[in-house]
C-alpha cells in the first residue's frame, strides 16, 4: 500500500512539472477601452490622452484610432505571446472593440 502512494505521489509531482513547463511567459500588452467622456470625433490624440487620464487612474493614456474616429483609453493587459499572433484580422487591423488588444 506504501509502494502505490509513492508512485501516486511520484505520478503527481512529474504531471505537475510537466504542467509547469507547458506554460510559457507572459508579456505585458496595451487593451484598449472605449473612452466614456471624450465627445465627438477624435482628431487630437494629445486631447484624448488627457481624457483617458482623467477619466480613469487605470488608464495609462489614450489615442485616435480607426475609420470611426473613436478615443481609446489604453489598459496594460497580459498577453500571452503564442496567442497573439492569433487575434482576429479586425484586431490586427486596429478595427476591435472594446478591449481590443493592440500588438
Amino acid at each position: 500500500m506504501e509502494a502505490s502512494q509513492r508512485k501516486l505521489s511520484a505520478a503527481a509531482v512529474i504531471l505537475l512539472l510537466i504542467m509547469a513547463a507547458e506554460m510559457g511567459p507572459v508579456e505585458a500588452g496595451e487593451c484598449l477601452s472605449q473612452s466614456m467622456t471624450f465627445k465627438g470625433p477624435c482628431l487630437n490624440s494629445n486631447r484624448c490622452n488627457h481624457k483617458c487620464l482623467v477619466e480613469s487612474k487605470a488608464y495609462s493614456g489614450g489615442k485616435c484610432r480607426g475609420i470611426n474616429l473613436i478615443c481609446w483609453c489604453i489598459t496594460p493587459c497580459a498577453v500571452a505571446p503564442a496567442l497573439a499572433p492569433e487575434a482576429s484580422p479586425a484586431r490586427r487591423a486596429g478595427l476591435g472593440g472594446v478591449g481590443a488588444l493592440l500588438e
